[in-house]
């Protein structure tokens, strides 16, 4: 709504609310000037009568003056003055035989029905004095005192002309000149507060104008996103448990494989040590040198496997190239009876270091679940390595026995292999049938920042 406007309907209010109060502030007076005006006349009324009464009493008492003739003396007419009271007198038939107002006799039924109804409730003015007039023992009327209603409405009708009018044309008067004070002070603001909304309204960002639709769908996407980032949260929370646990594991192989391996051989080189100690002759000193060379020949094959599971050496000593070989050809010498193959293209040294520890242990993990849980029959195993300026892709194929697909999200090792190509931006698809082996793809950036979340 314009400003202009609503100043000048609160203006208008506020004249309206001034003038009820004066309006009821006046209609209180004349209900006070009314009662006041009654009441006097009704007294004067009654007084008036009374010393008329005594006035015909005395002249019924002389001679040859008949009761039926005083009627003509009464004389109510006289008290005509008294216009807030109508006094009447009434026959024992109801016959009007005198007023104090003859030719308004009827003056009660010239106001509305509802508008007498409503004066009598306001002015409260409904009661009727009722006085019989008895002589010598006869009933000859009776003289009625009640309101005149029409003579106070006619009171209210001059005063509302006389006082409300000019209030009326004041009220009108000042809300013009209000009004075209009020546009003429306010049309400057109503002009910048237009400007700034136009330059609110063109400064709004796209979102703001978008259709109700639309932003249905922002919102549903939002909710969909929102349940995207509490799923990952949770898959994290789940992950962070599996890996300490796969370290835990690691940890307790580890301390196991020491103490058992590495304990058994020491207690076997400090019993050969003793007993090259004590030995009687040479060639018993050149047997127990002879066990201890091998029990070496056996720690140091521990302590590569150790190091293996920890960080191939091969890494540093051959390149990632020349270290997945390494690895593969081992595998194969261990398991003779599949056909085993390998494929590697591509230029290796352009990754960093993180990236060929990711690809080796990729593919010790594919051809450590290949063994364990492809089946013991003759197979078919190839694995293929590409390498370019971009991708690092990797693909492990074998006509193993497969698993459910529903579990190949359970495992550790599984696992462990979708966090480390995640990491690198990279994504990795797992696709088996029970009997028709497990095909394996996965692909990260050749170079990039490591995704830490």
């Amino acid at each position: 709504m314009n400003l202009v406007l609503q100043v000048n309907l609160i203006i208008v209010l506020i004249f309206m609310i001034m003038c009820g109060l004066g309006i009821k502030n006046a209609f209180d007076d004349i209900r006070l000037r009314a009662d006041h005006e009654l009441n006097v006349s009704r007294d004067v009324a009654s007084y008036a009568i009374d010393a008329q009464l005594q006035r015909l009493e005395m002249e019924l008492s002389q001679p040859n003056v008949q009761v039926s003739q005083w009627n003509s003396r009464f004389h109510l007419e006289d008290l005509n003055e008294l216009v807030h009271v109508d006094i009447e007198l009434i026959s024992d038939n109801g016959e009007l035989l005198d007023s104090n107002h003859s030719q308004q006799s009827s003056a009660i039924s010239e106001i509305p029905s509802w508008l007498e109804n409503s004066l009598k409730s306001y002015l409260g003015h409904t009661e009727i004095i009722s006085m019989p007039i008895i002589f010598a023992g006869q009933f000859l009327g009776t003289i009625v005192i009640r309101p005149n209603l029409n003579a106070e409405w006619n009171v209210i009708q001059k005063y509302i002309k006389r006082s409300f009018m000019p209030l009326i044309l004041t009220f009108l008067i000042g809300s013009i000149f209000i009004a075209v004070i009020a546009s003429l002070i306010l049309s400057p603001v109503t002009e910048m507060l237009a400007r700034q909304n136009k330059r609110t309204e063109s400064s709004r960002s796209p979102v703001a104008s978008l259709r109700l639709n639309q932003l249905l769908t922002v919102n549903r996407q939002l909710k969909l996103l929102k349940q995207c980032y509490l799923d990952t949260v949770k898959k994290n929370d789940v992950l962070n448990q599996q890996l300490i646990m796969i370290q835990e594991t690691e940890r307790k192989q580890l301390s196991a494989e020491l103490h058992d391996e590495i304990g058994q051989h020491l207690t076997a080189i400090q019993f050969d040590v003793n007993a090259i100690k004590n030995s009687a002759s040479l060639d018993e000193a050149k047997i127990s040198a002879v066990a201890i060379g091998s029990i070496h020949n056996r720690m140091t094959g521990i302590f590569r496997s150790m190091l293996q599971r920890l960080r191939p050496p091969e890494l540093d000593e051959l390149g990632v190239q020349g270290a997945i070989t390494e690895l593969f050809n081992y595998w194969v010498s261990r398991h003779p009876q599949h056909h085993a193959y390998l494929s590697i293209e591509g230029d290796f040294k352009q990754l960093d270091e993180y990236r060929q520890l990711t690809l080796y242990r990729l593919v010790q993990e594919c051809l450590t679940n290949v063994s364990r849980h492809a089946g013991e029959e003759a197979l078919d195993v190839k694995v293929s390595i590409r390498c370019n300026t971009n991708l690092v892709s990797l693909n492990v194929t074998d006509n193993g026995i497969g698993y459910h697909s529903c579990l190949a999200t359970n495992g550790y090792g599984l696992s462990g292999m979708r966090d480390r190509v995640e990491a690198l931006s990279g994504s990795i698809d797992i696709s088996t049938t029970i009997g028709k082996g497990v095909v394996l793809s996965a692909t990260f950036p050749a170079q990039g920042v490591l995704n830490e979340e």
